[in-house]
């Protein structure tokens, strides 16, 4: 058999162009933008040292000016980290990191009772910010199997590991294929207890009959001993580089600004940094082309995304196996999405090198994404490879959504200042299934801003950072069990304007109310003072204040004014790919997360918390963390 010499990619590319020349066409002035700490530093990243830098240091020594050529000016950063660090070219690259962190949450119940519904507590209605340790729950609702002595503590300690793997493909120096996968993401420690001797554990679904016979830790397997699979692909994306742009296409990581909005949940192109403490993430269905605007330093992007086809083909009983491939069921129910970026946008390492210079670093840009969707589907009941049926019904909706989210950061001296602003403007026609049939607004707004100095050859931080997220009028169901999981966010009868805006769950501001109770910022504004300082170039110490306003407190569990504030600690070891650290978080809560008792007097319904009543008490929680990058 002949052979034939295998030619570069470039030589492919012409033929590549015209599969693509109806996206070109509209993208010529189009541009790569990244879609997109640490609790203490004033950012969106991990407790303590969570949050570090991802790529090599560089040496020591101010970098000369970028030239001012605009084809020669850095290109914007892309998720993961852009090799351009790379002495050399190599086929294939391994990225990621191992991670394992303890945490200690003592009375994050603040004091209530802990239920998913108010029916189980009887009397005591009306939840509670945290669910109570196990033996509390049962105790409440006199399980018989426990004796008189059941137990019931006020901390739960428990410990969980990662392994995040993010292999690149490179093709060429151009082209390159993305992958991101977890092992064993957020396994706790302890959670699959096998009996070797005992044996048929899985087969009968029992566990062992005794704790202390289980002599080692079973694998991970899904729906036996776990939620999930022990392997866990997240991602995949291809990215190629073209004459006059960039493609990228697949899942891929979507991040943006300061993270409110979009947050990855690992790698910040913007300040080079990586959140190991990271657990959500958001990852986006999309095509995009990016490329420089002729004659400026700006860059854009255009980019379609799909939010939600609906139901697909191998998702039900009914119609497996018709195609080789799945397939979308319907195009109706699609929620469909569009997305333009304008932004001028440096390296890391390119805006600080502007500072030490005694320039003045700027960058600047705008998110705007269009959202729209005629139909939904209601999926009440169903589940995957079952039988469609009369329960799974279409529901008008006819929505359509206008997200601009500007960011901006400027710095000089000592002295930097950052902030981004989200508003979700739009309509639902339909809201049939909470008695909407007349739809409602959408006006949703959320900012954050924050300011920084920095002194003594750079080893202390000092700044503020506030934040501000609007909220609804409804209290969540049951009232008191305040995380964003038992939230409303279609509203209820007479709710004609949705307003609750949440922050992206990876926007870390602090260790307790908002990271673990509320789950995000919302319906809320924080004022936040923090400092840093660099003991030593691998340790660091860091303390922060967080205290948090009701935006509307008839929200709130208790329509207070103030939830309260917060004290937060951190001491982090670095050094070469390991990070290591302990924090240490206390919550004073205040009035709004207070259960008042009814008063009669006053009429109207009363706040009907029963005998779960009275003010929240002081939450501590304590996380250690060990890191190891490679």
């Amino acid at each position: 058999m002949p052979k034939f010499p295998m030619l570069p990619l470039r030589y492919y590319l012409p033929s590549r162009l015209v599969g693509i020349a109806i996206l070109l066409s509209s993208a010529i002035a189009a541009a790569q933008i990244t879609p997109g700490g640490m609790p203490m530093g004033g950012g969106a990243g991990g407790p303590g040292g969570a949050q570090q830098p991802s790529g090599p240091e560089k040496k020591e020594g101010v970098g000369e000016a970028a030239p001012k050529t605009p084809g020669l000016l850095p290109t914007t950063p892309a998720l993961p980290a852009p090799k351009g660090h790379r002495k050399r070219w190599k086929l294939i690259e391994l990225d990621g990191y191992y991670r394992m962190r303890t945490d200690w949450f003592k009375n994050f119940n603040t004091g209530f009772s802990y239920a998913p519904s108010a029916t189980l507590l009887g009397t005591r209605t009306g939840g509670a910010p945290f669910p109570n340790a196990l033996g509390c729950t049962q105790a409440a609702l006199g399980n018989a199997g426990n004796t008189a002595d059941r137990p019931c503590n006020d901390s739960i300690a428990s410990s969980n590991m990662r392994l995040r793997l993010e292999p690149t493909i490179n093709l060429d120096e151009g082209t390159s294929v993305h992958i991101q996968a977890d092992a064993l993401d957020n396994l706790v420690l302890g959670s699959t207890p096998y009996d070797s001797s005992y044996g048929g554990q899985y087969a009968s679904g029992l566990a062992p009959p005794l704790g202390a016979f289980s002599n080692t830790q079973a694998a991970v397997t899904q729906g036996q001993n776990s939620d999930r699979p022990s392997v866990t692909v997240k991602r995949a994306w291809g990215e190629v580089a073209l004459p006059i742009g960039t493609l990228k296409f697949g899942r891929m990581p979507n991040q943006w600004g300061m993270g409110i909005n979009h947050n990855s949940g690992g790698y910040d192109p913007i300040t080079g940094n990586t959140n190991f403490d990271a657990d959500y993430g958001d990852t986006v269905d999309r095509v995009s082309f990016t490329a420089q605007i002729p004659g400026t330093n700006l860059r854009a992007m255009v980019a379609a995304d799909w939010g939600s086809v609906g139901l697909v083909s191998n998702q039900t009983a009914a119609n497996k196996g018709n195609e080789g491939h799945p397939f979308d069921l319907d195009d109706s129910d699609d929620r469909n999405g569009w997305v333009g970026v304008i932004s001028k946008m440096d390296t890391p390492q390119d805006f600080k090198d502007t500072v030490d210079r005694g320039d003045l670093a700027y960058d600047y840009g705008i998110y705007f994404e269009y959202l729209t969707q005629s139909w939904d589907t209601d999926l009440t009941g169903f589940m995957i490879n079952g039988t469609l049926d009369a329960s799974t019904k279409y529901l008008p909706r006819a929505m359509k959504t206008y997200t601009p989210d500007a960011w901006g950061k400027v710095a000089y001296g000592p002295f930097q200042l950052e902030g981004e602003v989200v508003a979700q403007l739009g309509k639902v026609d339909r809201l049939d299934q909470v008695g909407l049939v007349s739809g409602a607004d959408i006006r949703k707004f959320g900012g954050v801003g924050r300011f920084t100095w920095k002194g003594v050859e750079n080893k202390l931080k000092i700044g503020l950072e506030s934040g501000f997220a609007s909220g609804d009028q409804w209290d969540n169901t049951p009232a008191g069990n305040i995380n964003i999981a038992f939230g409303s966010p279609l509203g209820g009868p007479g709710d004609n304007k949705l307003t609750q805006f949440i922050f992206n769950r990876d926007y870390q501001v602090d260790m307790i109310l908002w990271r673990h109770l509320a789950g995000a910022v919302t319906n809320a504004i924080y004022v936040k003072p923090f400092l840093q300082f660099d003991i030593i170039k691998q340790v660091s110490f860091k303390v922060a204040n967080i205290t948090s306003f009701a935006a509307k407190p008839v929200a709130t569990p208790g329509n207070g004014t103030v939830y309260g504030t917060e004290f937060d600690t951190d001491i982090g070891y670095h050094e070469g790919g390991l990070y290591a650290g302990i924090s240490y978080g206390v919550l004073f809560p205040f009035n709004a997360l207070a259960h008042p008792a009814d008063d009669t007097t006053l009429g109207g319904a009363g706040f009907g918390y029963g005998t779960n009543t009275g003010d929240g008490t002081t939450a501590h929680c304590v996380q250690t963390r060990l890191v190891l990058q490679f």
